[in-house]
């Protein structure tokens, strides 16, 4: 390797010739450098740019922290042509260096073919010594595009990383080799009677040894569903599972009760059916739902309706009461479903979510009844339940009420009405153009998608064109796929003559947009257009003070139906998604946000002003994707595509590993995943506190 600079203020130096620093008062050299180093990554220099040469300096300097965000920053770039130079980072005396180094050679070819890391990774597996370390190089390898013999040979690799000696791996080594594992099974590579025989006794990883801490739980749990993505899970990988000491295992042995032939699975339904952890509760719940109707089906919906504690319980069995339950009292399933529904009045503001769920189920279970109780939700404050009662309308089959909806004072509400009636055949386009009058993100994406064909021809081209106009003068970078879509149906229902007012956009602020009015522009004119984007300025970094702050910091998210969620942000790891996170905590931009999105044992999603999934703050962060899996409870990043982090986040509700260097993880919850377990469409962070910790 070349030589080190012998200091870091060789490379504090270079960052302050390069442009002006981030941090203005520069009270600490080594916070200097490191935020220059985070700058130059984000920047996402191309080949060109000096800061893409600070980023190779910083991979040099004697500081292992220096070093490590430097190469972390080249593989984030995801340029083949920097694997060669990351790759000789691969020797470097620090192990975290080294571990850094081969995610990063990893993650340059993401998305591509891998070949040119493969040589680099299996050469340093065979001098590596830290188990660690030993755990990237596996993960790393199994992530690459390869061809069918070398993603063979690379499951031969991982099979022998399994082992020390004639001992298992250790933790820090086998979460490496079991993610790759997973990783593998999940894309299709063959795994033979060797490997499957490895897998089924890392299902019982660590319990051998008395041992029941979270990380052997994570590699019981990737074990087992690895032998699931190669139809190999049996019942005695289930059946131990529902008793382990892991909620993740427990979880996953649940999800995964369809392997125990039909006699034996009632008995471990019923079980799971008395699982704490409400994950587990819904997974067998879908099993029951799924399964032959038998005896117990009713009796176990009926009681999952109406008993257990957990709203997302209660939900997803009232959603399965929907059609008569086979060989139970149809009074008794419309006495539940009436009872729910009843539930709701106008002063509940909270607690609606198992009523709004019930209505559409009793719309579609007894039709009359449902139609006396559609008035309330109608009316009802909250903009949530005007969309559930615009489902039970359709459900109903009641076309005008939900065309009525499609003129809610809500964009939510108008959303839902008119994705309900594009279901059911074209919506008229003067209904639709009436929408682009709104601001709304969300709606005006639906909109322009629906009005693809319009008969309306240039009115709704001029209507599109209006309304690109009036949001592009927030320049706000979030509204990317609402102005796109709106450009589309410009270029479609337009012509020529919208040329000039086009123009002026060739200079946009987004290139993706610039692009799209110079390709319009040319398909118009036949005229040789390029277009000319002005980017807006990066969003702040924090200052050397404030990282020290955040470093020490936790966020606490007080849920207005109680309990809380406290996050620690990963300043670490995913340093300006974790910077913006806390300051939206810290100056209240938090306050009032809902999770507006529930997806059971997926996500709970949320932090948009406009509760929907398309409204976020102004401007985009960088993906900063690294080394830590998305583990039930990790905080991750929402985007919409590469580089879009719009401010909202979500939280794994279970081991999620397919979202790996794929979203960015910013935190990780450190108390309160059972309230995150309780947390459904629609919950309402009260507020959103900063404790700062000495």
């Amino acid at each position: 390797m070349p030589p080190r600079h012998t200091s870091v203020w060789a490379l504090a130096l270079a960052a302050l010739a390069s442009c002006a620093p981030p941090d203005a008062g520069r009270p600490d050299p080594l916070a200097t450098a490191y935020l220059r180093l985070i700058d130059a990554e984000d920047a996402r220099p191309g080949p060109d740019d000096p800061r893409l040469q600070l980023l190779l300096r910083g991979a040099e300097v004697e500081l292992p922290l220096l070093r490590r965000t430097a190469i972390r920053g080249l593989g984030r770039l995801e340029r083949r042509e920097l694997v060669d130079v990351i790759a000789r980072h691969l020797d470097d005396p620090d192990p975290g260096v080294r571990g850094q180094a081969a995610d990063a050679v990893a993650q340059a070819v993401h998305r591509s073919d891998g070949t040119p890391a493969l040589p680099h990774l299996l050469a340093r597996v065979t001098v590596e010594t830290d188990p660690g370390v030993l755990g990237v190089l596996a993960s790393s390898l199994a992530r690459l595009r390869l061809e069918d013999d070398h993603r063979a040979r690379v499951l031969q690799v991982l099979l022998d990383l399994s082992r020390r000696g004639e001992a298992d791996a250790p933790p820090s080594q086998m979460s490496g080799v079991v993610l790759g594992l997973e990783r593998l099974a999940r894309d299709g590579v063959p795994f033979g009677p060797r490997a499957r025989a490895r897998l089924d006794r890392l299902t019982r990883y660590d319990l051998l040894q008395g041992r029941a801490g979270a990380q052997g739980g994570r590699i019981r749990a990737l074990a087992m569903e690895a032998l699931a993505h190669l139809g190999a899970l049996r019942v005695e990988h289930v059946e131990p599972g529902l008793r382990d000491p892991s909620q993740t295992v427990r979880i996953t042995a649940a999800r995964h009760l369809d392997v125990v032939r039909l006699e034996a699975r009632s008995e471990l339904i019923r079980r799971a059916l008395r699982e704490p952890v409400v994950g587990a509760r819904i997974a067998a719940l879908r099993h029951v739902i799924a399964g032959p109707p038998d005896d117990l089906t009713c009796v176990r919906l009926f009681a999952a309706a109406t008993r257990d504690a957990a709203r997302g319980v209660r939900i997803v069995a009232i959603d399965a009461l929907d059609r008569p339950c086979p060989g139970a009292d149809p009074d008794e399933q419309r006495r539940i479903l009436l009872g729910a529904a009843s539930a709701l009045g106008p002063e509940t503001r909270d607690d609606w979510q198992v009523s709004a769920h019930a209505l559409v189920a009793l719309a579609r279970f007894d039709p009359p009844l449902a139609r006396e109780l559609l008035p309330t939700y109608l009316a009802h404050e909250n903009p949530f339940v005007r969309a559930w009662a615009a489902r039970a309308a359709d459900a109903l089959g009641d076309t005008a009420t939900v065309r009525a909806l499609a003129g809610d004072p809500h964009p939510n509400v108008r959303t839902a009405a008119l994705e309900l009636m594009a279901a059911r055949g074209p919506v008229p386009s003067e209904l639709l153009v009436t929408q682009l009058a709104d601001d709304d993100p969300q709606l005006l994406l639906t909109t322009a998608r629906l009005l693809r064909g319009s008969p309306l021809g240039l009115a709704a081209a001029s209507a599109c064109l209006n309304a690109f106009e009036r949001i592009s003068v927030y320049r706000w970078e979030t509204l990317r796929d609402p102005r796109r879509e709106l450009l589309a149906r410009v270029a479609e229902l337009g012509n020529r003559s919208f040329a000039p007012r086009l123009e002026p956009y060739l200079e946009d602020y987004d290139a993706r947009v610039a692009g799209d009015v110079a390709r319009i522009l040319r398909s118009w004119t036949g005229a040789p257009y390029t277009p000319s984007p002005q980017p807006l300025p990066r969003l702040a970094l924090p200052t050397g003070e404030e990282l020290k702050v955040l470093e020490r910091s936790t966020v606490t998210l007080h849920m207005r139906r109680g309990g809380e969620i406290v996050i620690r942000p990963l300043a670490d790891l995913a340093l300006t998604n974790a910077y913006r996170f806390w300051r939206m905590a810290r100056d209240g931009a938090l306050d009032g946000r809902t999770f507006h999105r529930w997806v059971p044992n997926f996500v709970i999603q949320g932090g948009s002003p406009g509760a929907n999934e398309y409204a976020g703050q102004p401007r985009f962060t960088r993906d900063e994707v690294g080394l830590l899996p998305h583990w039930r409870g990790t905080v991750g990043l929402s985007t919409r595509g590469r580089d879009t982090g719009d401010g909202q986040i979500f939280i794994n509700l279970a081991d999620n590993v397919r979202l790996n260097h794929e979203y960015t993880v910013l935190g990780i919850v450190v108390d309160g995943i059972e309230v995150v377990d309780e947390v459904v469409e629609g919950d309402v962070i009260e507020r959103a506190e900063v404790r700062v910790h000495e």
